[in-house]
């Protein structure tokens, strides 16, 4: 049934059409998740609602939406800042730049000379 949905909605609407919930159900994703958990709570799509909001604002907020000189990639701009918000929200940036102080911390500093401090006398 799910097949002869998306088959249907393809030739009706072609591939601009497919969005992230008819790709679900083309895909086979939701009769997975139906098959394995009986439900499609653990299926929420919250998480990624928000972070296609926050890419959205990103988009109209923060870009010239292809306006400008020369033909510099929005998306990698735009993967790259989501890369850091992910990155600050799961912790790692933390982790991260706790591990750099902790290292810093800890380093011997055998590089250094203590004479060169004492202004040659």
């Amino acid at each position: 049934m799910a097949d002869d949905f998306f088959s249907t909605w393809l030739v009706l609407i072609g591939y601009d059409g497919i969005t992230n919930y008819i790709h679900m159900l083309g895909a086979g994703h939701i009769r997975y998740f139906l098959k394995k958990w009986r439900n499609l709570h653990r299926f929420s799509n919250q998480g990624w609602e928000a972070y296609n909001a926050l890419v959205a604002n990103y988009w109209h907020h923060r870009t010239q939406k292809g306006g400008g000189k020369g033909e510099k990639s929005k998306i990698l701009e735009i993967a790259m800042w989501l890369l850091r918000v992910m990155m600050w929200r799961t912790g790692e940036g933390d982790r991260f730049f706790n591990n750099i102080r902790h290292n810093n911390e800890n380093d011997d500093n055998s590089d250094y000379d203590s004479d060169d401090d004492d202004d040659g006398y």
